[in-house]
């Protein structure tokens, strides 16, 4: 079975929540159910303004991860019956706009976002660099 869009729910601070089923049949009557959230996060350089380096932190992201930012979050059910995949992938959405949807839709959410990644980039940079190389010698 192919993805398939729930539902899209635009939130308060402008950003689409996308709800993709993914959903699979795995054995016999049974399921994997999956649902996965969806969330493009633009990258805009106002959120770069309290660094040092904005601009060069802005073009760094951009290039390495593209624009926008995706964020996402999946639920899974393993070894669900056919029969319950509909009432299950709907406990799973109304689960997921309970928990998410205050969280994403906040003002904050996406330079935070942003800037996270930023952060998970440098230290990922900064790790590569600073790893001491390990080197086979024969004994």
């Amino acid at each position: 079975m192919s993805a398939r869009l729930i539902e899209k729910v635009t939130l308060p601070n402008g950003l689409i929540l996308e709800l993709w089923d993914h959903s699979r049949l795995t054995a016999g009557d049974r399921w994997l159910v999956s649902l996965i959230a969806k969330v493009e996060v633009p990258i805009l350089p106002e959120y770069f303004s309290t660094l040092d380096q904005g601009e060069d932190a802005y073009r760094d992201l951009v290039d390495a991860h593209g624009d926008p930012l995706v964020f996402t979050r999946e639920k899974k059910r393993h070894f669900v019956d056919g029969s319950e995949t509909k009432e299950t992938i709907t406990g799973l959405c109304r689960r997921f706009k309970d928990n998410l949807l205050e969280y994403l839709g906040n003002p904050k959410f996406a330079p935070q976002y942003v800037l996270k990644k930023y952060g998970d980039l440098r230290d990922r940079q900064n790790w590569s660099t600073e790893a001491p190389e390990k080197r086979c010698t024969p004994p």
